[in-house]
């Protein structure tokens, strides 16, 4: 600067003070609009903040779940029975004439599955074949009900012990 005051002289310097008032409005401008931002989002610590939300999730549990099919079997055997159907689901491969005698005598439909059963669907099956058997039992009585079941080839509800 001393070299610049030899050449030009000493009023060459102009005066700052329009480059401080501008420094110190943006200087404000930008503290203003910080504090703005943190009351906008929740940037403080005051005591009216609100938790975040938790993400709350709704998990259908009775998928897979060998207790809830034999809970909707016997749902399904009672609207069934309401329509007034009579029905024993069982798997395997079905004997026609064994199904046309049921039908036949006892007024029975047997539901033959091809595929392999899976503990899901073994226990809507046992489901709906103990409230269907209980009816056929009530309807015929226990000696066509055993009949019936023998013939068939359903397991009897009653003798089957409950699994885990």
């Amino acid at each position: 600067m001393a070299l610049a005051d030899e050449l030009l002289g000493a009023g060459w310097r102009r005066s700052r003070k329009g480059i401080r008032m501008v420094a110190v409005l943006c200087a404000l401008l930008s503290a203003v609009v910080v504090f703005s931002l943190f009351n906008r989002f929740g940037g403080t610590a005051s005591g009216d903040t609100k938790p975040p939300k938790q993400l709350v999730a709704s998990i259908d549990l009775s998928i897979g779940n060998p207790i809830a099919a034999a809970a909707r079997g016997e749902a399904k055997a009672r609207t069934d029975l309401e329509a007034s159907l009579l029905q024993l689901q069982a798997f395997g491969k079905e004997d026609a004439a064994k199904a046309q005698r049921l039908k036949q005598r006892y007024g029975v439909t047997w539901v033959a599955k091809d595929k392999e059963p899976t503990p899901v669907s073994q226990a809507f099956a046992d489901g709906y074949n103990r409230v269907m058997q209980t009816e056929i039992e009530r309807r015929h009585g226990k000696e066509v009900l055993d009949r019936l079941v023998r013939d068939s080839g359903v397991s009897r509800q009653d003798d089957r012990k409950e699994r885990p």
